[in-house]
């Protein structure tokens, strides 16, 4: 260690108090780039475990492979594991209710097959050898066919071919079709006992004929080609540089697991790396250059205490070259012990916040609830936090760095830059005097004498400001949109079923879902799509311009609630009898909740359709053009209807009672194109019960004709999702503020410490405690008005901007000036620098007014 390097660590020793503070604040800094490392990490291995989970711990699938290519891929070095599965075929299953799965599917499996393919227990165990069977829970709520442990099935399986066709075998992804017959060419019995149950496979498609079963793979299977299952070992390469060595040398893969592929090592091109990539670049971004900044201003204040320091070094020799190197050494000695540090918080602390929120992420419907997220510390992700921490340290350290390498010892020994000021700073000391006596004339030239120290403070305090009104600002506007996505919504849940059922006949899912008794009110809304011919309606100027036809929607209900509805409007019952000369009768309703643009401003509001009720409406439904007449008996601009389509769907609409609608359909030719659906209201507090009982009831249905949806539920986990976006960057904004508090107890506590000799002349001169706290309190006064100053107007134009961004999507609320936030901010920094300060002074006023006087600077 030469000399220099002595020099500068026991500089370090001597000023331990912004020593300290300069390392927390890298410490904090290093923290939150080891957080955002770990964290994009973390959620690659978890997605890559959840494609694994569902789909299997497989890349490559080949099949119609001989011995000698299957020993080669064994053997081959490129190969991390195999395992073999061979499809046996299919089997008729005459006990199905689906008419579109009428079949089982056999597959037997190798034993490591079992662990890798993806396969999920729900009860029971493995096959052991191969007359053990394995079957789908699919089958039982999708088929109807209930299915036993230690139930004892012959199968007569063989080749699923078409009549037509019997040498061309079909498999999974040849959907059965009723109108092609089908037959199972040269059917084997096999007897097998049902020793566990699984959840359906995902490599079991949807639309497949054939329920998924497996069995325990034999030796040799004659007749069945096998397929085998590959993963690749990697070695950095590309997957376009390892792929095509094993394809050259047998042939194209027959399937690729795209699933588990996007998420290996080697895999960089794709898009999940792209999306995790720009989003942990961009927030490295913004904590490396905030922290440069907030760093930046320790060193700057060591600089402004050393400069005569830096004098005497260069008096005796000291090249520029050693000066730079003796600040940028001292940010690097600090690095030496505040970067492991601030890696092992800032994995810790992710480890822990992964920990919090992991029962909120298994909830949320597109994750995985049987994948946890795991603390993932990959190597890369620590080297290049290193390499980014020195990084930000040595970019905090240049400029200060510069400014020690240019300074001459007179320039040390005069100080010209200390005090520089301007008419404008006597005037505002004459103001602050005249205002709150010597007290605040002595504040104020006190922040003009500490020139770009004060200025430094008053930007990190802005910084805070800025950032805590900004994000709270973001997380009210995520709020918000948050409840526009429900709020309008008067059902709790709906069905959609489109079996082939009788507009007048209950369909049997609509009546198991009103007697379940969660359900507190119910009802069904058939929605026919069709055109309203425009000529003669009288139509407001918002739809100027539209064509011969516009879209339309009858919306057919039970008669009950269509009797609601015309007491609601005061229209007689009398008034819509039954159809009569071809003339259906019905209301118009004649709103639609449209975004507009005033004064290049826009908002929501209501738009009527027409401006005068019409005598009749001619419609066309369906594809052949005849056009049927329904006579309006009311405008009505309100219904107590459970679907939120009749306003926001953008649709003329016209309600009409149920018990017309088969009239009506009778009359329209051709094809029709309608959705049967039933709206419904939970009991209060029991939504999550009803919604269970949903699905419950959706898992019975055996067509694909039932699906549902719930707001609720969907509202739920936007919630949840947003307390996890608010966890996340209320951690970041407090690691930030963190950063800035220490900066300024850093600014703020050497800076008293360098007045310690002005403080002693004015208790020497007479002045007393209660006005040495007045200007004390006054200071931190103007501190806090200073960065109001700069963080107020930034934050309006950031929030302001982010509003109008968010107003081009789909959202619209009105915009509010976040005055309780900004006001409540800026007194909390008052209140923060009016407590360092007075910290600060308290040994200060202590000392002996004598001795402080009599020490040098």
């Amino acid at each position: 260690m030469n000399i220099l390097h002595q020099y500068t660590f026991q500089s370090l020793k001597v000023n331990r108090r912004r020593t300290l503070f300069t390392g927390m604040g890298i410490v904090i800094s290093v923290a939150m780039i080891t957080a955002v490392s770990v964290f994009a990490s973390s959620f690659l291995d978890y997605m890559e475990r959840k494609a694994i989970y569902e789909t299997g711990d497989w890349e490559l699938a080949y099949s119609d492979l001989n011995e000698t290519e299957i020993q080669y891929l064994n053997t081959d070095k490129q190969v991390d594991h195999t395992f073999t599965v061979d499809d046996l075929g299919y089997a008729v299953l005459p006990e199905s209710q689906n008419e579109y799965k009428p079949y089982w599917f056999i597959r037997a499996c190798d034993e490591e097959g079992f662990q890798r393919l993806g396969l999920h227990l729900v009860s029971g165990r493995l096959p052991e050898n191969e007359n053990e069977l394995l079957v789908s829970e699919h089958v039982a709520y999708n088929g109807g066919v209930e299915i036993e442990l230690g139930q004892t099935i012959t199968l007569q399986t063989g080749q699923r071919v078409l009549q037509e066709s019997p040498d061309q075998p079909l498999n999974q992804n040849n959907p059965y079709d009723p109108e092609q017959p089908e037959t199972i060419a040269d059917p084997q019995p096999r007897n097998y006992t049902v020793v566990g149950i699984m959840e359906r496979s995902d490599l079991e498609p949807r639309w497949s004929p054939g329920y998924t079963a497996i069995t325990s793979r034999s030796e040799t299977n004659p007749g069945v080609d096998p397929v085998v299952y590959v993963k690749l070992k990697y070695s950095g390469q590309r997957p376009q540089e390892d792929f095509p060595q094993l394809q050259i040398k047998l042939y194209p893969a027959a399937g690729v697991n795209n699933n588990v592929l996007r998420f290996r090592g080697p895999f960089w091109e794709n898009s999940y790396f792209a999306m995790v990539a720009s989003a942990a670049t961009l927030t490295l971004f913004i904590i490396i250059t905030g922290s440069v900044f907030l760093i930046y201003n320790a060193f700057a204040i060591s600089l402004t205490e050393r400069s005569r320091q830096f004098g005497i070094l260069a008096s005796v020799g000291a090249t520029s070259r050693q000066k730079f190197w003796c600040v940028v050494q001292e940010g690097l000695m600090i690095a030496l012990a505040a970067i492991p540090l601030g890696v092992l918080a800032g994995i810790c602390g992710m480890a822990v916040t992964l920990r919090v929120i992991n029962p909120m992420l298994q909830s949320l419907e597109f994750l995985s609830a049987d994948v946890p997220f795991h603390t993932v510390v990959s190597f890369p992700a620590v080297a290049l936090t290193v390499i980014c921490s020195v990084v930000m340290i040595v970019l905090a350290c240049w400029l200060p760095a510069l400014k020690a390498a240019r300074m001459t010892p007179i320039q040390a020994i005069r100080q010209p830059q200390k005090v520089k000021l301007k008419r404008r700073h006597r005037f505002f000391s004459f103001v602050a005097g005249k205002l709150w006596g010597v007290e605040g004339e002595l504040a104020v030239k006190n922040i003009q004498r500490s020139g770009r120290k004060a200025g430094l403070t008053i930007l990190s305090l802005a910084v805070s400001l800025i950032l805590f009104t900004t994000v709270t600002s973001i997380m009210t506007m995520m709020i918000q949109a948050v409840g526009m996505t429900s709020q309008d919504e008067l059902a709790d849940a709906w069905v959609t079923d489109y079996s082939s059922h009788s507009f007048l006949e209950e369909k049997p899912s609509f009546t198991q879902l009103r007697q379940l008794t969660s359900v507190a009110g119910t009802q069904r809304i058939t929605q026919v799509y069709a055109a309203v011919h425009t000529q003669n309606l009288d139509f407001d100027d918002y739809w100027s311009g539209i064509g011969e036809e516009y879209p339309a929607l009858l919306f057919a209900v039970d008669d009950e609630s269509y009797a609601q509805i015309l007491a609601e409007n005061q229209i007689s019952e009398a008034m819509m009898a039954d159809p009569a000369d071809d003339v259906i009768p019905g209301i118009l309703f004649n709103r639609y909740r449209a975004q507009i643009t005033e004064n290049g401003k826009k908002r929501y509001a209501d738009v009527p359709f027409l401006q005068s009720m019409p005598e009749t409406l001619k419609i066309s439904i369906g594809d052949a053009g005849e056009t049927l007449t329904i006579k309006p008996m009311a405008l009505a601009a309100d219904m107590d209807l459970y679907s939120s389509e009749i306003v926001y769907g953008g649709n003329l609409a016209v309600l009409i009672p149920v018990s017309n609608l088969n009239t009506l359909l009778t009359e329209a030719k051709g094809s029709r194109s309608y959705s049967d659906k039933l709206y419904l209201r939970a009991v209060p507090g029991q939504q999550e019960t009803m919604i269970q009982q949903i699905d419950e009831i959706g898992k019975q249905n055996l067509t694909h004709s039932f699906s549902w949806y719930s707001p609720v539920q969907n509202q739920r986990e936007d919630k949840t999702l947003l307390t996890i976006v608010s966890i996340f960057i209320y951690g970041f904004i407090t690691l930030i503020c963190m950063i800035c508090l220490v900066n300024v107890i850093n600014t703020i506590s050497t800076n008293i410490g360098l007045r310690r000799k002005e403080f002693a002349m004015l208790r020497s001169v007479g002045m007393d405690e209660k006005k040495f706290n007045r200007m004390i309190r006054l200071e931190s006064l103007f501190y806090g008005l200073g960065a109001a100053a700069i963080g107020i107007p930034v934050s309006l134009y950031l929030i302001t901007l982010l509003h109008y961004n968010l107003m081009q999507g789909s959202f619209w609320f009105s915009f509010t000036m976040p005055w309780p936030m900004m006001l409540g901010g800026v007194a909390v920094l008052m209140l923060m620098v009016m407590t360092m300060m007075s910290y600060a002074t308290r040994k200060v006023r202590k000392e002996n007014i004598i001795e402080t006087l009599k020490e040098e600077e």
